[in-house]
């Protein structure tokens, strides 16, 4: 495997990046102690949001459970009347991802797709011939015998042309990064080319609660107490965290082959600058938790993938920060796997932040990408 590593410290003070059930931060149990913990799907979806803003041409895709109302929108602006166009949509959706409301118009599951394949299925349900069939499929006043052989014949055309979502095309390489997952049709699955891991603090971590409360502008002499009071809990970490980047499953035929190398590199390059800038947006502006990382040490690389979290399954303690101590340990702990494992021979690329800046460190590790 040939593949691009991102292993970060990142610290932050006073957040709350990623909640539990019950609003507390998340947490996990790692060398027998307590530390902060944003899960990958947290900090996935920062990544792709930020890459979106960065690369929009390339990183289209769109996550819903309403593909009913894009899709009759799509209808319409090919010309169908209102009624045809929801008929249509339903139809498709109900193909793509079972219905559950089809009033509401969303799905059971959470659909994932880019608009150009979105206009692709739309293109391929108006060659199929369906007759008055799709009428009967969705008329909740037909006969059941009636409504149900409709139905399945509807539903024979409609599964042939939602097979439009594999095709290849040029705004869905946020799929090909992340993957896709469609329970109910796994030819449509996509394996994601990227690899993350929950980030986790170096260190113990205790969460703390903070008690606020609000005053009512309206108050006049007399008023006595808070017009609001309340609590929600905080802590503050140092967090390893690990970026990857599968460049040959990136660049095989169920990717992006298709791409242009200069294409490619787009793609690369802002993934890449992403999963470094990108931060959970929870509680952005109560608790601002927009610090870049501290520290982070990448890799073109041959073999396996490999994360450098051990480094910390002995916690860091310091009392004056944990960054530097966490940067020491993470570099001795590569410089003493990479020996007994003899892991340099595979390495093509090495680059540091803030030993070079963002983009000197991107254009380092994408040589030869392509």
């Amino acid at each position: 495997m040939n593949m691009i590593e991102l292993h970060i410290l990142q610290s932050f003070p006073v957040t709350c990046l990623n909640r539990d059930d019950v609003g507390a931060p998340k947490s996990a149990l790692f060398g027998g102690t307590h530390r902060a913990r944003v899960s990958s799907q947290c900090w996935k979806r920062a990544i792709r949001m930020q890459a979106q803003n960065t690369a929009p041409d390339a990183f289209a895709g769109q996550r819903t459970r309403f593909v009913v109302r894009q899709l009759k929108d799509a209808f319409i602006a090919k010309g169908e009347n209102e009624n045809r166009a929801e008929l249509l949509a339903t139809a498709a959706a109900d193909a793509i991802g079972k219905l559950d409301d089809a009033e509401k118009g969303n799905v059971k599951t959470l659909l994932y797709f880019s608009p150009s394949e979105l206009s692709g299925v739309v293109d391929a349900m108006l060659e199929c011939e369906f007759g008055e069939e799709l009428e009967t499929a969705y008329d909740s006043e037909a006969k059941k015998q009636d409504q149900d052989k409709a139905l399945k014949n509807v539903r024979k055309q409609t599964e042939k042309a939602v097979k439009k979502f594999g095709t290849k095309v040029k705004d869905a390489a946020d799929i090909a990064v992340f993957g896709r997952m469609v329970a109910d049709d796994h030819s449509l699955m996509v394996e994601g080319a990227g690899l993350f891991s929950h980030a986790l603090s170096t260190h113990s971590v205790s969460n703390e609660i903070d008690f606020f409360s609000a005053v009512d502008d309206k108050n006049v002499l007399g008023d006595e107490g808070a017009g609001h009071i309340g609590t929600l809990e905080f802590n503050s970490a140092c967090y390893y965290r690990y970026v990857g980047l599968n460049l040959d499953l990136l660049k095989d035929e169920d990717h992006l082959q298709h791409f242009t190398a200069e294409e490619l590199q787009t793609v690369v390059d802002a993934f890449l600058r992403a999963g470094i800038k990108a931060v959970p947006e929870a509680r952005k502006n109560s608790m601002f938790g927009h610090n870049p990382p501290a520290y982070v040490l990448g890799f073109q690389r041959s073999g396996q993938p490999l994360s450098l979290v051990n480094a910390f399954e002995a916690p860091v303690r310091s009392s004056s920060g944990y960054v530097e101590e966490s940067k020491q340990r993470l570099n001795s702990h590569w410089e003493n796997l990479a020996n007994t494992y003899c892991l340099k021979n595979d390495v093509t690329a090495e680059a540091a932040i803030p030993d070079l800046n963002i983009d000197e460190f991107i254009n380092k590790l994408t040589k030869g990408v392509d």
